[in-house]
């Protein structure tokens, strides 16, 4: 049955036949909801109460849906999406300026407002989107996410939808389905590197990791650690991330602003949330300059990955005490310390990440107009808007 008014209580439900198989599918609006399942998802991005804190604290102009989906009554998997209205001249503020062609980007760029559908999560990297059962197959996987946009696009609520973007995914996922008409109506798009530390078990902390690094990257992370030696670093409580926010949140828009692309800006009380619902697995860890914070990091603890959130700091007392490189030796050192097999570093400064040991690993997106218009212009406008993505790996470990 299908309704074109959806409550947050009220799910609505239709139905697909994959390879003669049935599968329902159920639509939902909050995570609360009795149907949201967890069960076989491994990371905390997928879980009830990462996606309670992301709700009660959601990035301006953004919507949460989820599709719970059944083959004969018995969970099969869950669909995470996110709505967003977006600009793209307000993520390339930064660029307002400069260059003709600079300036020419960005007011083309505000002239577009866009409805966005993403399947996935937009305020992490990975393949947090979608959670299935083991027993159901890649490519029937595929279709089911296919199939679900197609029918959600249908649905009254859905109908300004004007982009569908999907990701991310560690292998292209419409390799699975070579014969469907989908592998024409999505474009794989080019995005940042996911910078993935593979962390030794033989480090054991900070100087362990500091000396497998070759004499030059040793050497400069010294002094780096050596010009912040008189700043104190502190783990904030939840208490205290309270009573801080509104200072943690405008170090984090004075990255923002630095950035070369932002999709959203995070909601003030966005922090103390995951602290409140996560608890232990979401820390905060400030620098302080005689008392007075310059910056902070976040990092989340995914089972055996440590992965690090947002962060902020002002970029002119950077330079000075090199607080970005100290905030990666910091994470570094943690996920060293406490055991973790894997540093996720996310997108972003991707050169400086790979200087401290972090690999690029290629991820896949895809997007889509339901326009077949605007489709057929969706790469041309994407390869036009998007910053450059060309960067120098580096290789800083001792052979």
């Amino acid at each position: 049955m299908q309704s074109d008014t959806i409550q947050s209580t009220v799910a609505v439900e239709t139905s697909f036949v994959i390879e003669g198989q049935h599968y329902s599918a159920k639509l939902f609006s909050t995570c609360q909801h009795l149907l949201f399942a967890q069960e076989g998802c491994d990371s905390l991005f997928q879980s009830r109460a990462y996606h309670l804190a992301l709700e009660s604290a959601p990035p301006e102009r953004m919507q949460f849906w989820y599709v719970r989906i059944e083959k004969e009554g018995r969970l099969a998997g869950m669909l995470c999406f996110q709505v967003k209205d977006f600009n793209p001249g307000d993520s390339l503020k930064k660029h307002a300026s400069g260059s003709w062609a600079r300036i020419l980007r960005y007011k083309a760029a505000s002239l577009i407002h866009l409805k966005v559908l993403c399947l996935g999560n937009t305020l992490v990297t990975g393949d947090y989107g979608f959670c299935f059962q083991s027993d159901i197959e890649m490519r029937v996987r595929t279709m089911l996410m296919m199939q679900t946009i197609d029918w959600m696009l249908t649905l009254k609520i859905f109908k300004r939808i004007a982009l569908i973007f999907v990701k991310d995914f560690f292998e292209d996922i419409f390799r699975y389905i070579p014969d469907s008409s989908y592998c024409q109506k999505y474009h794989p798009i080019d995005t940042q590197h996911n910078m993935i530390m593979q962390v030794d078990p033989s480090w054991k902390g900070l100087d362990g990791y500091l000396a497998s690094l070759k004499s030059k990257y040793r050497v400069r992370a010294n002094k780096a650690l050596e010009v912040a030696s008189g700043l104190e670093r502190v783990e904030l409580s939840y208490e205290e991330i309270i009573e801080v926010e509104e200072q943690l949140h405008a170090l984090y828009l004075k990255v923002v602003d630095d950035a070369g692309f932002n999709l959203f800006i995070l909601s003030k009380g966005y922090f103390s949330a995951l602290k409140r619902d996560l608890g232990d697995r979401f820390k905060l860890w400030v620098y302080k300059d005689k008392g007075e914070i310059i910056s902070f990091f976040t990092v989340l603890e995914d089972e055996d990955i440590l992965d690090a959130h947002f962060l902020g700091y002002d970029p002119e007392i950077n330079h000075h005490y090199k607080l970005y490189l100290n905030m990666l030796l910091s994470m570094i050192g943690l996920a060293s310390s406490r055991g973790f097999r894997r540093l996720q570093l996310s997108r972003t400064a991707t050169e400086i990440k790979s200087s401290v040991g972090a690999d690029g690993i290629s991820m896949w997106a895809y997007l889509r107009a339901p326009n077949r218009i605007f489709n057929w212009l969706v790469t041309r406008l994407y390869a036009f808007f998007m910053p450059d993505l060309e960067w120098l790996p580096r290789q800083p470990f001792r052979e």
